[in-house]
């Protein structure tokens, strides 16, 4: 009679340790729609000054020109870097050499300032690497 008890225990128990070391895993990845207000853009003009390359998505630090004249640093986060690789982006592309980008992002859902998801980067020669598709909408960024 014992025996049936103490598997019953060790299941919840089990149960318990499986369930305490997923939770945080669950909530570390997000719906780009969850965090990002896809439904608006901005179009950002600035140089790329931080790179970070990593998964579970890419994220770069962008300076900024405001219309007032002050610098302010965004916040970006891209595609994986699988896809960034697929659509001919290489770290060191990204990195550029100080030459101004246009970049179209998705603002912050919540109203963060200078955070953004990147649909679109264009470089001065003209290369483009769109990531989804342009909701109708652009506005400058401010």
């Amino acid at each position: 009679m014992k025996r049936p008890v103490i598997r019953m225990l060790a299941a919840a128990v089990l149960a318990s340790a499986v369930a305490v070391t997923i939770s945080p895993l669950a909530g570390a990845h997000h719906s780009v729609a969850g965090q990002f207000d896809i439904a608006r853009t901005v179009t950002l003009s600035g140089t790329v000054s931080e790179v970070h390359w990593v998964n579970p998505h890419i994220y770069i630090e962008f300076a900024v020109k405001t219309p007032q004249d002050q610098a302010a640093t965004w916040r970006l986060e891209g595609v994986p870097v699988g896809m960034a690789r697929k659509a001919g982006l290489s770290l060191a592309m990204l990195k550029g050499h100080g030459e101004t980008v246009t970049i179209v992002a998705h603002p912050a859902r919540d109203g963060t300032a200078h955070l953004g998801y990147i649909i679109k980067i264009t470089y001065p020669d003209g290369k483009v690497f769109q990531f989804s598709a342009d909701p109708a909408g652009e506005k400058a960024a401010g």
